[in-house]
């Protein structure tokens, strides 16, 4: 767990040193921004992925075939010296294997929504005081494969919303902003199923968990080289509330996009969770542990 923290604050710390501010300010841009605009947008992926093996030593599935589809919208509102902005993630696949038949790859809803005002228009104007919210969970169900067939999550169990007030850093062309704060976060584990509300440490009489602490945020949204775009977001949670300041919990999430013409391209997805509550995993299926996800997809994407 240390070193998963030390990592996490390296990373916060080289983003914040590389992140650079590279826009201009007009006086059409400013008067908009006195009156209040809406910038919107998104990104839609759709990717395909085929394999198998046949008579191959190291052992594998004769076919897999895999489909994920990725969407991300935007929206966000400026006017005078506060900003609202909005992010919402949506990502789903599916893969079908000779061994397991059709199971899940990738299964996420996660929504941010952030308030921020500016304190100064000087030495302070990087700096400003707002909110930030923050709901995850997922669609359909996930199992447990290792031994049995068996369910360990479903929608809104487990659903995780953390609501924080706090100190805000940007650069002036929010490449990179950063959060620090209180915060309150529930783990909700909702329509009674009590099987599951264990694997969270949630009481299944009461179907929330209720945790108070520091939280912190970190969001890098910059194109890298020409054509090659990387967007990121690190979150640090550490709950006072139950006496373990120590256990910090992660939550890591990464993708890369690499523009080949108009409509298509490649995206790679790279997550990282770590969660002292969600104990899961182990022989005894009883331990917390970190968990990682991967997914390199090849095919449609728009941008609009």
């Amino acid at each position: 767990m240390r070193k998963l923290l030390l990592t996490a604050l390296l990373f916060a710390a080289a983003v914040g040193v590389w992140a650079q501010d590279k826009t201009s300010n007009s006086k059409k841009s400013a008067t908009k921004a006195t009156k209040g605009y809406w910038k919107k947008g998104g990104m839609l992926s759709l990717t395909l992925s085929q394999g198998g093996t046949r008579n191959w030593a190291p052992g594998g599935d004769r076919f897999t075939l895999a489909g994920n589809t990725f969407i991300n919208l935007y929206g966000n509102k400026t006017k005078g010296r506060c900003n609202w902005d909005n992010m919402l993630d949506a990502n789903f696949g599916l893969q079908n294997s000779d061994v397991y038949g059709i199971l899940k790859n990738d299964d996420k809803l996660d929504l941010v929504s952030r308030w921020s005002h500016e304190l100064g228009k000087k030495d302070l104007r990087h700096f400003r005081l707002g909110a930030l919210l923050n709901f995850r969970t997922q669609f359909v169900d996930g199992y447990d494969y290792d031994n049995v067939k068996k369910r360990i999550s479903t929608f809104l169990a487990p659903a995780t919303t953390v609501l924080s007030a706090g100190v805000q850093y940007y650069t002036k062309d929010k490449a990179f902003n950063l959060h620090v704060g209180p915060a309150g976060r529930w783990i909700l584990v909702a329509n009674r199923p009590f099987e599951l509300a264990r694997n969270y440490d949630v009481s299944p009489n009461k179907e929330v968990r209720i945790e108070a602490g520091l939280f912190s945020s970190a969001t890098l949204n910059k194109e890298i080289v020409k054509n090659v775009s990387y967007r990121g977001r690190l979150d640090l949670f550490s709950d006072f509330l139950h006496d373990k300041p120590t256990n910090v919990d992660v939550f890591f999430t990464n993708m890369f996009y690499l523009k080949v013409n108009k409509y298509f391209g490649v995206t790679y997805n790279f997550d990282l969770q770590y969660d002292d509550n969600t104990r899961i995993f182990g022989y005894e299926k009883n331990k917390a542990g970190t968990q990682l996800k991967s997914i390199v997809g090849v095919g449609l994407t728009m941008k609009f």
